[in-house]
């Protein structure tokens, strides 16, 4: 598929027949509820499917799914205007393929427990990991309260594999350098922390840890690299992923409370993966 970005003058026929795509696949896809009022600069994604199917009636999403040999989650991917669900109708167009793939990559989103349901069941088919935001901890090691049962049994559903964000953000929603600072350097807190997590892991059905600390103090920066590894150490015989969340830096030594202690080297050495929080980037 292509994005086309709407000129003056444009029309979705025109766009359809430039680029000999089915039209009625382009308003159901781009879910264009005024289908003939377009603004210049607006974007328009442009399906170029291989083999299509047409709905007929008494047919369901899965008995397409085993007609084609595919999956229904592959039917998902390729027709975001199901919204991960299974209602169909006859005469609806769905796209079964799209020709060969470019490669294959991880997908990580992150979501709070009382995300809409549609807007996750819409995502879960695109995504491999869902990083349920968030989990604090007090200064005895304690996890806070917090339930995601019905996120992470929702994510399983759709073959996703649901992390717990462990972070350091305090009652007042902010990331707490003194919290950070009291853990790294408390060995017994530290431990409680690693057994409270991987208690609540077990219960809650999730499928590993997304840590994400920040604005540690630099002189804390090894700590902190002990602490992932510990945590992994904890969580590996079981078969648990542990990712950590680093600061967007430019350069190793880059200096700010934000980046100092990341050392791309040492958590990408202790963690089982890394995500780099690119969305902290400003393009001026």
């Amino acid at each position: 598929m292509v994005i086309h970005v709407v000129q003056p003058g444009d029309s979705l026929y025109r766009i359809a027949q430039t680029y000999h795509a089915p039209l009625q696949l382009m308003i159901q896809q781009n879910e264009l509820r005024e289908p003939y009022r377009l603004t210049p600069g607006q974007t328009v994604v442009v399906p170029q499917p291989v083999q299509v199917h047409t709905v007929r009636q008494g047919e369901t999403l899965s008995g397409i799914a085993a007609q084609h040999d595919t999956t229904v989650l592959a039917l998902w991917q390729n027709n975001p205007q199901l919204g991960g669900g299974d209602r169909i109708w006859p005469g609806q167009t769905l796209v079964v393929s799209y020709g060969p793939k470019l490669g294959t990559f991880a997908v990580n989103g992150y979501a709070y427990p009382n995300i809409d349901q549609r807007v996750l069941r819409k995502t879960l088919p695109y995504l491999t990991y869902l990083s349920v935001f968030s989990y604090g901890f007090d200064s005895l090691g304690r996890i806070l309260p917090q339930n995601a049962e019905a996120i992470t049994r929702l994510a399983r559903q759709y073959g996703v594999l649901p992390l717990l964000v462990l972070t350091t953000l305090g009652e007042d929603g902010q990331f707490s350098s003194a919290r950070a600072q009291q853990l790294l350097r408390d060995p017994v807190a530290r431990g409680a922390l690693i057994e409270n997590l991987a208690q609540t892991i077990a219960a809650q059905g999730f499928a590993g840890v997304d840590i994400d600390f920040e604005y540690i103090p630099s002189e804390d920066a090894a700590a902190y690299a002990d602490f992932v590894r510990a945590v992994r150490t904890r969580l590996e015989p079981s078969g648990l992923t542990v990712m950590v969340a680093l600061a967007p830096k430019t350069s190793a030594d880059q200096p700010g409370l934000l980046y100092e202690a990341h050392d791309y080297a040492a958590l990408g050495a202790a963690a089982d993966d890394v995500l780099l929080m690119t969305y902290e980037w400003v393009i001026l």
